[in-house]
């Protein structure tokens, strides 16, 4: 039986109030909970979290080593341009393959355990900023747009298919 969090009273499973304090029984339920997690706990069981191997931590911890790598990435490349090393205005399709390389690194760190995390969103947009940048570098900005077109393609086809063995609820 759940016990009133405010006062301690027990109560009926089906209560939405404490009938001594008038408490609402969600905080109740909320107090049953975290009791339960830490029966586990002394029991040794694992939560379900922990069995599948999820992380309680939140943020993406990748974040900022890529926009610094960014940010290094854009102040060199003006750096370039301004010493003539790079033709004026041909800065941008090195700018994005250059952070197509720095997603393509992400998606490679997110599989170490330090930083793991979800890889595709970072492996998809790094491969078409790399192929949209290096068809600028090579002179051939007309057929990106087909790379956008091929690239989408592919992620709805991996979609697709991936709703199809996932079971239905």
């Amino acid at each position: 039986m759940p016990f009133c969090s405010k006062c301690g009273a027990q109560l009926a499973d089906d209560s939405k109030f404490c009938p001594s304090c008038g408490a609402p029984v969600a905080a109740a339920g909320a107090t049953k909970g975290r009791r339960e997690k830490g029966e586990k706990e002394e029991k040794g069981e694992k939560d379900e979290k922990e069995e599948k191997g999820e992380k309680h931590e939140k943020g993406d911890r990748s974040a900022p080593l890529v926009g610094g790598l960014i940010l290094i990435l854009l102040g060199s490349l003006v750096l370039l341009q301004q010493a003539d090393m790079l033709p004026q205005g041909e800065i941008w399709p090195y700018f994005l393959f250059g952070i197509g390389c720095i997603l393509l690194g992400q998606a490679v760190l997110r599989s170490t355990a330090a930083f793991r995390g979800p890889r595709m969103g970072s492996l998809i947009g790094g491969l078409i900023l790399c192929a949209i940048g290096l068809g600028g570098i090579a002179g051939v900005e007309e057929w990106w747009p087909l790379v956008l077109i091929a690239f989408g393609i592919i992620v709805v086809a991996g979609g697709i298919s991936a709703a199809r063995r996932s079971p239905k609820p």
